[in-house]
């Protein structure tokens, strides 16, 4: 069995996606809040559970068993709103986290989505490893960092991801990949910053490889892996990806710095931050690993 919490957010939709494609384990998907999400399959059951409501998580562990492999997507991870609302991130974040890890005890593995952020301000010319020293540049980073050292303390694994660009599998919820296709689609311009750097994949690609590492490990010795791309890309460079790939007019695409984004974002952002993926590609035998749009 899976249990995908977090799971109608755009990348828990990839998890289904994924692990229905390549198990043949039933998928428990968890979501917080409104109505069942609408997508429908006879392997997935959704469940109604707010991490930060003990009794729903003591309700979700008597429904799991001891061969239960669980992927724990739940945050509270914008991080402008980290930085507006910190109370609230920090009891999703942190002690919603230290409940799940404590109360989910009929668990085989349990993977903890965390993201690039950790490793705060890098370099084009290096790429961050597993071992580096976490210096974060924003709450919604040191969250993050708090959060890992949670779960690898529990003996859990941890999974960073760069900056995710691809089209939403969730209904009536698109993704910024979708605004800027349909942007360009309706000949409207997109400006896209050109000098901040990241190791790019897709929702699809970055799901795929995390339930691969599931299916081959269960609790994976390693418990850190940069699950990361090859090519070092800007978010215009990723637009021109997404142009090339739908035919779109990728002279609408225009080139801005970040130094011009005082007035888009309230928390601080690391210029660059790519990664290394060398311990992801040993684990799964893989040559290459590149960005599709």
């Amino acid at each position: 069995m899976y249990v995908v919490i977090g799971a109608n957010g755009y990348l828990g939709r990839y998890c289904i996606k994924n692990i229905l494609k390549h198990s043949q384990d039933h998928i428990v998907a968890t979501y917080a809040h409104g109505d069942k999400p609408a997508f429908s399959h006879p392997k997935v059951e959704w469940m109604k559970v707010d991490v930060c409501d003990n009794d729903a998580l003591d309700r979700l562990n008597q429904y799991m068993d001891a061969q239960s492999k669980c992927i724990y997507l739940a945050a509270y991870h914008h991080p402008d709103k980290v930085e507006e609302n910190p109370a609230l991130a920090w009891n999703i974040n942190i002690v919603a986290l230290a409940e799940a890890v404590n109360r989910l005890n009929k668990l085989s593995c349990l993977y903890y989505v965390s993201t690039d952020t950790v490793y705060g301000e890098g370099s084009n010319k290096r790429r961050f490893l597993e071992s580096d020293a976490c210096q974060p540049v924003n709450l919604y980073g040191k969250h993050k960092v708090l959060a890992e050292q949670i779960v690898l303390t529990a003996g859990m694994n941890v999974v960073r991801f760069p900056f995710i660009f691809g089209p939403s599998l969730v209904e009536g919820k698109p993704h910024f990949f979708d605004h800027i296709k349909a942007d360009l689609e309706s000949g409207n311009t997109v400006e896209m910053f050109s000098d901040s750097y990241r190791s790019t994949l897709s929702f699809d690609q970055c799901a795929f490889y995390l339930i691969s590492l599931i299916e081959k490990f269960g609790s994976c010795s390693e418990k850190i892996i940069n699950i990361a791309g090859d090519d070092i890309m800007s978010k215009y460079d990723a637009a021109i990806a997404l142009a090339d790939a739908h035919q779109l007019d990728k002279s609408l695409i225009k080139p801005i710095s970040v130094h011009q984004s005082n007035e888009i974002f309230k928390a601080k952002r690391a210029t660059s931050s790519v990664l290394d993926n060398q311990k992801l590609k040993k684990l799964l035998n893989l040559n290459e690993i590149h960005f599709k749009a």
